[in-house]
């Protein structure tokens, strides 16, 4: 479902027309330029983000959210069939290897870099602060090793710290695709 109805409105009045286009031969002529308009808009497509506040309220925003915010995540929308077939190995690694970020508001540096890193991987992610949450300490501490952030979670797969290679290495495996190459 598109979100807030911006990428289905050509859609919606392209229907329209084709609708109306068989009741009379002059509606044809009338409609055959906003038709032509219609198909030759550009396709829409923009990142948004969905966060919690400290007051557990929901916000879904354009902008990044503030690094206060608890169970960030990011998310890429877009009504062009052809990209959304291309996300395919994407989607698949997400649904066998789910990626978590275990980070905390006073990390600092270690924790931007890492959700830096997976922002330019377009990789999308739950983010769950251990110091907030009595489940996601016990799940950061499960399995042995210590509960530091941040913390990278590939399907069952543990990342103590920040290590861009290793991090990789890990998405690279799950089947992530790679980050976009900087020079198109």
């Amino acid at each position: 479902m598109p979100f807030c109805g911006i990428m289905a409105w050509p859609e919606f009045f392209l229907k329209l027309a084709v609708k109306h286009l068989f009741r009379q031969p002059t509606h044809a002529m009338k409609l055959a330029p906003l038709i032509l308009t219609l198909l030759a808009l550009p396709v829409v497509a923009a990142p948004f983000y969905r966060w919690v506040d400290a007051d557990g309220g929901i916000h879904y925003t354009d902008q990044p959210p503030p690094s206060s915010a608890k169970n960030a995540t990011q998310r890429n929308y877009s009504n062009n069939a052809a990209e959304n077939n291309q996300d395919g190995g994407a989607a698949q690694a997400k649904l066998k290897n789910p990626v978590t970020l275990y980070t905390t508001a006073t990390c600092g540096v270690h924790c931007d870099r890492a959700k830096a890193h997976l922002a330019r991987r377009g990789i999308t992610y739950t983010t769950k602060d251990p110091s907030t949450s009595v489940d996601a300490n016990k799940e950061l501490s499960a399995g042995g090793g210590t509960a530091r952030v941040p913390t990278l979670m590939v399907g069952n797969e543990k990342l103590e710290g920040y290590a861009e290679q290793a991090w990789d290495a890990a998405l690279n495996k799950a089947g992530y695709p790679a980050a976009p190459s900087a020079n198109p």
